[in-house]
């Protein structure tokens, strides 16, 4: 287990809740070595102790240990949500780690994860029958695109169902929960009240950081089959490997991709929820809600739409 114990920190958050954002900036505490892949679901892709030396090795190359840091984090959000995650929680346990989850008003996050698909090309389906289908079904590993998205809409809102989890296993001093809205209004003072819960001095200033922001694009299909050919499992991929070193093919496939999307990309706007949908939408989210207040004694009152 040893291999492990220097990795104590997990930011699982909600998709589409500023993850992504979160993770950058708390890299830069001088305390803190977050992942160079944001989301390497180590503990999502099987038995812990099924994996191999080389599994290990290739995930600790994520963190620099040549450093000694307090903490060495990532932010798989993954583990938010898939069951082989729980059943690493145990043995997770043992490690004494730390979450942080950042929370989104579930309404906004569910129309904000369907933006977000449909602008890569990835949803077809109107918003409605997009949040029902599959609506009842676990999220997981399986459910991954080609072009490595989900769909889960509705279950990935279900805060409620999947923090009991963590809150039955762990400590409460272990689990800090942040919310999306406070992150937008005041980085700063939402990322010094992640360093008060992990006991490291504040920062006084920070940069601006906007991570993952979902867009419009002229060739969204296009950018669909882009994102299949440089991410996923094909032919192309086994035949440009002859030729080019694994650390290269690393860097051109997210340039790639991020190239096409700075050249394709539009200043429109998806049209804003109406008063009908966010009813809608309350309706299926309040139980969960009323769950999340109970097992984290917050009230959450800027999420308007459950008051």
């Amino acid at each position: 287990m040893k291999e492990f114990k220097r990795v104590n920190l997990f930011v699982p958050g909600a998709a589409k809740s500023g993850t992504s954002s979160l993770h950058d900036l708390l890299n830069l505490h001088p305390e803190i070595c977050m992942s160079k892949n944001k989301e390497p679901h180590f503990w999502t892709n099987k038995i812990v102790s099924e994996n191999t030396e080389q599994d290990i090795m290739y995930y600790l190359k994520n963190f620099n240990l040549e450093k000694s840091y307090s903490y060495y984090g990532e932010s798989s959000t993954g583990y938010f949500y898939f069951d082989l995650f729980k059943n690493n929680l145990l043995t997770l346990k043992k490690l004494k780690p730390k979450f942080i989850f950042i929370l989104r008003n579930p309404i906004d996050r569910v129309y904000s994860h369907y933006c977000y698909v449909k602008s890569l090309g990835s949803e077809d389906d109107n918003f409605k029958d997009a949040v029902l289908k599959d609506h009842q079904k676990n999220p997981q590993p399986e459910d991954l695109l080609p072009e490595l998205i989900v769909k889960n809409y509705y279950q990935y809102s279900l805060y409620g169902k999947w923090l009991s989890k963590f809150y039955e296993i762990f400590d409460e001093d272990q689990i800090k929960v942040i919310l999306f809205e406070d992150f937008k209004e005041n980085q700063l003072q939402t990322l010094n009240e992640c360093f008060d819960f992990l006991k490291l001095p504040k920062l006084d200033t920070i940069p601006e950081i906007k991570s993952n922001v979902t867009v419009k694009t002229k060739f969204p299909k296009m950018y669909k089959r882009l994102r299949i050919l440089t991410l996923s499992k094909n032919r192309f991929r086994d035949v440009v490997k002859h030729f080019f070193p694994k650390k290269f093919r690393r860097k051109y496939k997210k340039n790639i991709s991020e190239a096409f999307l700075n050249l394709t990309k539009t200043n429109e706007r998806y049209p804003k929820l109406s008063e009908e949908q966010r009813e809608w939408l309350f309706q299926l989210f309040k139980e969960d809600v009323e769950l999340l207040k109970k097992i984290t004694s917050m009230d959450f009152k800027k999420w308007e739409d459950f008051y």
